[in-house]
């Protein structure tokens, strides 16, 4: 999703890139990782999520929770196989 800075609305925004912690963790990591990323302008640098338009909040709020339930539910389908792993 494309998004002009807030500040100098003249660059785009860029996610932060993921750090090394997120690859090494697995599928689940990235999940979480990439759901706490933050984004930065190439000129003013860091910039809170509170300053984006209410679109683009809701937009990646909304990313964010489905991300972090999609690493539960891979949690629990791992969980639900072992069990039934286990009673074969």
């Amino acid at each position: 999703m494309e998004q002009h800075c807030p500040r100098c609305h003249e660059q785009q925004v860029q996610k932060s890139s993921t750090s090394n912690v997120g690859r090494h963790a697995g599928l689940i990591g990235m999940l979480i990782v990439n759901s706490a990323a933050s984004y930065s302008c190439p000129n003013c640098g860091k910039i809170p999520l509170a300053e984006f338009p209410d679109d683009f909040q809701s937009t990646i709020k909304r990313k964010r929770t489905l991300s972090i339930l999609g690493a539960v539910g891979v949690v629990v389908l791992v969980i639900v196989l072992l069990f039934a792993r286990e009673l074969m």
